[in-house]
């Protein structure tokens, strides 16, 4: 037990040494660094303000209002945000295949998963948490006026976020892990990641029902945010909607864990 947590506490020390290395170096020119990330904050909102000017004209869509609307889009753009500020670099895994930079984490003597996400934090991407905060800051205290949110609600709409990141982990590192076989990831990565979390920042009512049961399912980013949040803001379903998270977030990570060590066993370098 004393190896144990000793070699926890030493994980801890290289993890905090080379994440200071990675912000020391992508901070040395801040202003570029505010100005892309406002700019990003902004051009990243338009989805929901299009949406919103339609909500604003022609009323509620599938029983969701835009201040409903609007909670669903914070939870997804700050789990977004914490996802792309911890594991950046499972987002760009292609180029440690394609440039054969994988070979370098092999011979550290730490797992390569916590070697790379140590490696580099997304802190460039941080116009996700903007977008989301801004949002929720906007219409939580709406809801809370209505009465809509209020007592436990808060801490579910906090594990709503943790549950939103740990789903995208899972499904970001099994996308990633995919490249050990095909290499080239970009294009599955707009497939499992992208297109499924922007589909997620709004109610799966509006979407057929076999699209909705892959988000629930395969590609299961509505467990974080949509389930949970049906049941928060009386649009539906139980109590075992807070639930449902509870046991698919940590399942789904123990699932995308194994096809990363699969992968890993099967890498073959890059050939040159």
């Amino acid at each position: 037990m004393k190896l144990t947590w000793a070699r926890l506490g030493q994980a801890a020390r290289v993890y905090r040494t080379l994440v200071s290395a990675s912000l020391r170096g992508q901070m040395q020119y801040r202003l570029d660094f505010l100005g892309s990330t406002l700019i990003q904050a902004v051009m990243g909102a338009d989805g929901l303000i299009f949406v919103g000017a339609i909500l604003w004209r022609f009323g509620p869509i599938a029983g969701w209002s835009i201040l409903d609307i609007g909670m669903l889009f914070a939870v997804s753009r700050i789990g977004m945000g914490i996802y792309m500020l911890l594991c950046n670099e499972l987002d760009k895994f292609e180029v440690y295949m394609v440039n054969g930079d994988f070979d370098t984490l092999m011979i550290r003597p730490w797992p390569t998963l916590f070697t790379l996400l140590a490696r580099g934090t997304g802190i460039h991407r941080l116009a996700f948490l903007v977008q989301g905060i801004a949002a929720g800051a906007v219409v939580l205290p709406k809801l809370a006026a209505q009465g809509v949110i209020g007592g436990w609600d808060w801490v579910w709409l906090l594990g709503s976020v943790v549950w939103t990141a740990m789903l995208l982990f899972a499904v970001g590192l099994a996308t990633a892990a995919a490249g050990f076989w095909i290499i080239r990831i970009e294009e599955l990565q707009v497939f499992t990641m992208h297109a499924p979390d922007t589909a997620a920042m709004y109610p799966l009512d509006v979407y057929p029902s076999w699209l909705r049961r892959v988000f629930l399912t395969v590609l299961p980013l509505g467990l974080g945010s949509y389930v949970p949040l049906r049941f928060i803001l009386g649009k539906g379903g139980s109590a075992m909607d807070m639930l449902w998270p509870l046991v698919a977030c940590p399942l789904a990570v123990w699932l995308a864990v194994g096809i990363w060590r699969i992968g890993e066993s099967h890498y073959a370098s890059t050939g040159t």
